[in-house]
């Protein structure tokens, strides 16, 4: 079971394949997500990250937007008969799998950085006069061209606090 303070729900599995999202306020589960087909072994979560990661016993880990619930990443803990167990330790970037074996995993920047963005992305909205896309993160905005699916300046620092909503006006 995990706790997402930030988001204020908690994040719970077990021997079944699903995962359960509960309001602490409540006696019900709010929603349950699929995508596990083996007994699940561990949650974790990544609040500041806006995610939270699910590994089940075969090894397929699965990463979650804690924003909209959906699966963002799935990878798999290779050479392992088994896992048992995992730990995020966000200070550091890394992922720990436990199984006969510890597996490591360490998260870096992207290796394609002008396909991709470290921060998570909170709006994203496309322009049809100027065929740009707006993309919303932390306290950064970085536009795309729509034509070309390339970068073209990153606006940084927009706000002294993180971006939480974006709009654009004519």
């Amino acid at each position: 079971m995990a706790y997402s303070e930030r988001h204020k729900i908690i994040i719970s599995c077990g021997f079944d394949f699903e995962v359960f999202l509960w309001n602490p306020y409540m006696s019900t589960k709010i929603l349950k997500l699929d995508g596990h087909e083996h007994p699940l072994i561990g949650v974790s979560s990544l609040s500041s990250h806006n995610c939270f990661i699910t590994a089940d016993a075969h090894g397929m880990v699965k990463v979650w937007s804690i924003l909209d619930y959906n699966c963002i990443q799935t990878f798999y803990v290779t050479n392992v008969s088994q896992v048992t167990c995992l730990c995020a330790v966000p200070k550091h970037r890394r992922l720990i799998c436990g199984s006969r074996k510890m597996r490591i995993y360490q998260y870096s920047k992207p290796f394609m950085h002008e396909f991709s963005d470290d921060n998570a992305i909170v709006s994203a909205k496309f322009s049809d006069k100027r065929l740009e896309i707006y993309v919303a993160g932390e306290r950064s905005i970085k536009v795309w061209d729509a034509r070309t699916g390339m970068p073209i300046r990153t606006l940084r620092n927009v706000l002294d606090s993180d971006i939480t909503c974006m709009e654009l006006d004519t």
